[in-house]
């Protein structure tokens, strides 16, 4: 199938869906700008100094390394935070993902710790950040700015321990809430590997639990099907902003947007 049918199937199947369900992983933060878990020229030049003077080559790395001093911790997670998160505005592609969200109801699934959803408009309560988040103390309370210097360590952070928290217990408890609810949702898989132990396993479950529920994948590459659930994914490769904004004009042609790159917004989820 050329690139354009398979948008259109996405796009049909989002349309029939009741829900909608986001699978969002690394993938969907590159297409923002920056990369928590790769070598970047985006890394490289704004975290220069820990690259000399610590070889670190990675945002992951760097909130995993032991710095001789708690100072250093801190000066370099504030100034990680704000750059993918507290100074940063939504982006484009969010915008276009929040539009097409608004079709349907929506519960968003995530890998990613930099709590971009909440952000971009998506609801609090609709949101699992399944690895917690950066932008939150490990009590679960959320940071303010002015308060980024006050973290010398990880192990003040929520993304420490999260999946063994009552938490992370309670957003189960509504995922399978709001699965019961729409069993014909459509999974939107954005950025996800075939190697996320926290996703991939989700997904698999989710189908299988559900029959009449699809699965519309957006990655790089396409990730492996098992045969007996082909006939209910279709697999959109390639740019992810790129080929977002394509369904988005399919979705929503009357809303405002061009090829250009100019995104998408309408209505609230």
């Amino acid at each position: 199938m050329t690139q354009h049918t398979v948008l259109e199937q996405a796009a049909q199947w989002l349309k029939d869906a009741d829900g909608i369900v986001v699978c969002a992983a690394n993938g969907l933060s590159m297409a923002e700008g920056f990369a928590i878990l790769r070598p970047s020229p985006w890394f490289d030049s704004r975290f220069s100094d820990f690259v000399q003077k610590y070889g670190i080559r990675t945002p992951l790395q760097g909130l995993q390394t032991s710095f001789p001093r708690p100072e250093e911790f801190s000066r370099f997670y504030s100034r990680l935070i704000s750059e993918i998160h507290y100074d940063k505005p939504v982006s484009p592609v969010m915008d276009t993902l929040h539009s097409i969200c608004s079709l349907h109801p929506t519960f968003v699934l995530t890998t990613n710790v930099e709590d971009r959803f909440v952000q971009a408009g998506f609801p609090e309560q609709s949101v699992f950040y399944l690895e917690g988040r950066l932008t939150h103390r490990a009590d679960h309370t959320p940071l303010q700015k002015q308060d980024l210097a006050e973290i010398t360590s990880g192990d003040q952070l929520e993304t420490a321990g999260y999946p063994d928290s009552r938490q992370f217990q309670e957003k189960l408890r509504d995922l399978n809430r709001f699965l019961a609810a729409h069993p014909r949702f459509v999974i939107l898989e954005l950025g996800v590997s075939a190697g996320n132990g926290f996703l991939r396993p989700l997904i698999s479950q989710m189908l299988q639990a559900f029959p009449a529920s699809r699965l519309a994948e957006f990655n790089l590459q396409p990730n492996p099907v098992p045969v007996q659930i082909r006939h209910r994914v279709v697999q959109v490769d390639g740019d992810l902003e790129q080929n977002l904004d394509g369904l988005a004009r399919i979705l929503l042609p009357e809303a405002s947007g061009s090829q250009d790159g100019t995104s998408y917004r309408v209505g609230v989820i």
